[in-house]
């Protein structure tokens, strides 16, 4: 079946930011009595539904004019309570204000102050995208609980075996609560689809407009279809429901607030975490799997939560004999520094008194030429003569014994074009004169995949070698089975991000039908070239890809993985 024919079901929600604060009065119509509410900038239907006790639709069934989305300005009706005999009462939240310092997050100020992330946003609409130090924002005081908690992201996901509702602790309480020696089995917490049961999958992406597509990110989605046919092809059934999310946090929760994600058995998606959080956030009591294709995840918690990227702290191991103080390091500096990727090599550095610092200054080629020229003159006369190399000349490095690992920590494309070219210049000079080159290999930032303009065949003359999430070679038969039928459907050529979709799908829609009962905990999987082994973070509970690609740029012209 053509994927292009299938149908698909895109909804386009226009959300707001919340306000605490608008004009109201009570009116009976029709023998019903309804609140009228005038909408002020910042407020979504989610918000008005909670702060008046009834659900999003009965909003929208009281108001035609919300179809087109709600608006700041409208006058709408809010229906009243049954039970209510007089006008309700809206009281002004009992609030703290706090000044926020260096570090903290939404997570860790509603962590300690025993509220939700959405309970802080909701007090306070400027602090969507983030905390800035020295911003002054208001912490809504606890009341004492009056019914059903609202889902915490520090609460453990809950599921049901044989009617009942099994609670879990993270895996970080666990230990704190119950210390052993023995490792804690792990007990299920999500459920599995029978064989010939529906698989009900949501797909949060950032596709942008029919105007300004996100070409990245549609990649993804087709790519998530091409993996999704694979499932089906498996005997599986499956329901998508794909949402665009525009990379607006207030659509996002809009989609929430909508119950539109009420009864997935999966979730893919959002593609950045703070979209992602709220996300987690209303799941986290149902325990749905969410996975996270794309982020490195930094402030989510819940054992819910699946993030296919290795995390950072995985690179140690894969790179250990490199940098275990067995080989020379030489790290080629200029003055624009990938700071990031500097700090990781460093911190990766055992024994510093292997480390040769270098400070690369390109000179034209010319003034090399002329300033040796002037060097030969005085050397025929006898004077003396400063043999400094050029800042520029790679030579020095490239001369002795010891096998070096070369590390180059600058941040421009055009500098790191330069200093490839200067180390395979002095490679081929240095042999070509008889004299020994060092055995090494230049290790490469992962960043230098998004460079357009650097000579490829460079890659493998330097001995490069670079560890990368994702990889994806277009000569393995799997690659060029999947490129075929990408062209065969879209008519373009996939992307790394149709690579990750295929993934997505393969890996996670199939577990429902089985691994995912123990949260892929010691499962390995491979659906591509990319391998996928997941464990828990003992912080956050966060399940993550533990598997960084080791690619080996070989001198003779072959690429290997590790």
């Amino acid at each position: 079946m053509k994927i292009r024919s299938w149908l698909i079901t895109l909804t386009l929600l226009l959300v707001c930011t919340v306000s605490m604060s608008s004009a109201q009065e009570i009116v009976v119509i029709g023998g019903a009595k309804y609140t009228i509410h005038d909408v002020v900038k910042g407020e979504t239907l989610y918000s008005l539904a909670r702060r008046y006790g009834v659900t999003v639709d009965e909003i929208k069934g009281a108001n035609e004019v919300l179809a087109e989305g709600l608006k700041a300005g409208q006058r709408i009706k809010i229906p009243a309570k049954v039970e209510e005999s007089a006008p309700q009462s809206v009281a002004t939240p009992k609030v703290r204000v706090h000044k926020v310092i260096k570090g903290e997050t939404l997570y860790s100020l509603a962590k300690a102050n025993g509220l939700t992330i959405e309970a802080l946003q909701s007090a306070n609409p400027h602090i969507r995208k983030g905390l800035k130090a020295g911003q002054l924002i208001d912490i809504p005081l606890a009341e004492p609980s009056q019914g059903e908690a609202t889902p915490d992201l520090t609460s453990a996901p809950t599921s049901t075996e044989s009617g009942k509702s099994v609670e879990e602790k993270p895996a970080a309480e666990q230990a704190i609560a119950e210390p052993t020696t023995e490792q804690q089995p792990l007990q299920s917490v999500f459920r599995t689809l029978k064989q010939g049961e529906r698989a009900e999958v949501a797909l949060l992406l950032p596709l942008g407009s029919e105007e300004n597509p996100a070409q990245n990110y549609l990649d993804f989605y087709r790519g998530f279809l091409i993996g999704l046919d694979s499932v089906r092809m498996a005997g599986h059934s499956v329901n998508l429901s794909l949402h665009n999310t525009k990379h607006d946090y207030n659509r996002v929760t809009e989609i929430i607030s909508s119950g539109a994600l009420d009864k997935a058995d999966l979730v893919v998606g959002p593609i950045y975490e703070d979209e992602l959080i709220p996300v987690a956030a209303a799941l986290q009591s149902k325990g749905t799997p969410i996975v996270s294709p794309l982020a490195n995840l930094t402030q989510s918690v819940g054992n819910h939560l699946f993030q296919m990227s290795p995390a950072p702290k995985f690179k140690l191991e894969k790179m250990r004999g490199m940098f275990d103080g067995s080989k020379r390091v030489v790290i080629i500096s200029t003055d624009n520094v990938d700071k990031e990727f500097d700090a990781e090599v460093r911190s990766m550095i055992k024994d510093t008194s292997y480390v040769v610092e270098h400070k690369y200054i390109y000179e034209h080629p010319s003034i090399i030429e002329k300033r040796e020229k002037e060097r030969e003159k005085m050397r025929e006369q006898g004077l003396e003569v400063d043999e400094t190399p050029s800042p520029s000349d790679m030579s020095p490095l490239l001369r002795g014994e010891q096998p070096t690992v070369v590390v180059i920590t600058a941040d421009n494309e055009i500098e790191v074009d330069r200093i490839l070219a200067a180390i395979a210049s002095a490679n081929i000079a240095l042999t070509a004169r008889s004299q020994r080159v060092v055995p090494f290999v230049v290790f490469g930032n992962n960043r230098w995949n998004r460079y357009r303009n650097i000579d490829r065949a460079i890659l493998f003359s330097n001995n490069v070698t670079m560890l990368s999430t994702y990889h994806a070679r277009r000569s393995e038969p799997k690659i060029k089975a999947f490129d075929k039928r990408f062209v065969e459907e879209f008519g373009a050529l996939p992307s790394l991000y149709a690579y990750r979709g295929y993934d997505a799908a393969v890996v996670f829609i199939k577990s429902l039908y089985g691994a995912m009962e123990t949260g892929l905990e010691g499962a390995h999987s491979m659906p591509l070239l990319t391998p996928y082994t997941f464990e828990t973070d003992a912080t956050s509970g966060v399940r993550i890809n533990n598997q960084w690609i080791k690619v080996n740029y070989n001198s003779n012209f072959t690429i290997t993985t590790e």
